[in-house]
């Protein structure tokens, strides 16, 4: 019967997240009104199934899915689209369930699926009285109006889970695993990639992780990445009508009042915490996941595309990906040493992190009304 009720919860969450991004991709695609990516991406699948010869895709994992979900199911690439984007998102979300079920220990049995809805609902902060926009300069670690991005989440997930298991228990088997989802979200966004390399590189370094097993694994890991990378590059930014340039917070800055504090309220409860428990990054979860946020800041502020390309911010996607990350192993860490930390410091993180979820919730509901993503205000 407790194994029963432990999946009913379980089901429940994943039914209404399925149910909840259909819908949404559902408008996206049909009403002309919502705010998102899905159609530039549905016309990008026609042009490179059915239209221009050698269209070129640097990231395709998500069109061969819409078009495999098409033939498999005898549906319309537009149903297809809100199929598998809503498969996609599912996964995420049972994948961060899990990764809470693992990592945490509970007494009963609904408190995995209310942290994994804090998980997959928190927001960055927001502060009415200085800027009302809750996404526009900050990010977000949820982001609803990106298909690639939602694809790339749930094997970003598991390549940084196979990897540290892979370090614990060295076994090659799971050297292999991380290996293979690596290579698998390059073809979904390389957005991740970029970051994780040089963050598994510098982590190294830090744990001094000199066996031969690991450093076979990792050089492996860095040849096929950087192979693909290049091709990627090559096809995108030499052949392509952009190019990639320095441009020093130049797109930030477009949409920001003031960078560092758009930093701050983005990463609010987990920069806290860190302050509040310094002893936390000593976590190999943690350390890691700052190790990415660092990175995607810096390509972020650095990094920028010429032509219609400048204002999207392809460059933040790390950004917002790392985020997504810390915030999952930021609120994990949080209910481990949940009755170790001082009483004062638990209640305020506990208030800031029910604010920013709040925050988070208000943002979505918002989106599911139609409301453009990146210009939502707080109680307006």
């Amino acid at each position: 019967m407790k194994y029963f009720k432990s999946n009913y919860y379980l089901i429940g969450l994943l039914a209404t997240i399925f149910l909840l991004i259909s819908f949404l991709v559902y408008q996206q695609v049909y009403s002309g009104t919502y705010e998102s990516d899905t159609e530039e991406h549905i016309i990008i699948l026609y042009k490179y199934f059915y239209g221009v010869e050698s269209y070129y895709i640097a990231h395709p994992l998500w069109h061969y899915g819409v078009i495999i979900t098409s033939w498999i199911f005898h549906i319309s690439i537009e149903s297809a689209a809100i199929l598998f984007s809503a498969i996609i998102v599912t996964s995420w979300v049972f994948l961060v369930y899990y990764t809470v079920k693992i990592q945490l220990v509970f007494s009963s049995l609904y408190m995995p699926v209310i942290i994994t809805c804090a998980i997959i609902m928190v927001g960055p902060l927001c502060i009415p009285w200085y800027n009302k926009i809750i996404y526009l300069g900050q990010g977000s670690p949820n982001v609803w109006h990106n298909v690639t991005l939602w694809t790339v989440k749930p094997f970003a997930l598991m390549s940084i889970l196979f990897m540290f298991k892979a370090i614990y228990s060295k076994n090659n088997m799971y050297y292999l695993l991380t290996i293979i989802t690596v290579v698998v979200s390059l073809f979904a966004k390389p957005s991740f990639v970029i970051m994780f390399l040089p963050a598994l590189t510098i982590f190294v370094l830090v744990k001094k992780l000199y066996g031969r097993q690991f450093l076979i694994f990792y050089m492996l890991l860095v040849a096929t990445s950087i192979i693909i990378l290049l091709y990627q590059f090559l096809y995108t930014f030499h052949i392509g009508d952009s190019k990639v340039f320095i441009d020093l917070l130049g797109v930030w800055s477009k949409s920001s009042q003031n960078i560092s504090i758009s930093i701050v309220l983005a990463l609010a409860f987990p920069l806290l915490f860190l302050l509040l428990e310094s002893k936390i990054i000593h976590d190999d979860y943690i350390l890691f996941s700052w190790i990415q946020i660092i990175i995607g800041i810096f390509y972020y502020a650095v990094f920028a595309q010429t032509g219609k390309y400048y204002l999207h911010g392809n460059f933040g996607w790390s950004y917002v990906l790392a985020m997504s990350i810390l915030y999952l192993f930021s609120i994990i860490k949080f209910f481990q040493m949940y009755n170790d930390i001082q009483k004062f410091k638990k209640y305020v993180l506990l208030l800031l992190l029910f604010m920013q979820v709040f925050i988070g919730f208000y943002y979505f509901i918002k989106i599911l009304e139609g409301q453009n993503p990146m210009y939502i205000a707080i109680f307006l």
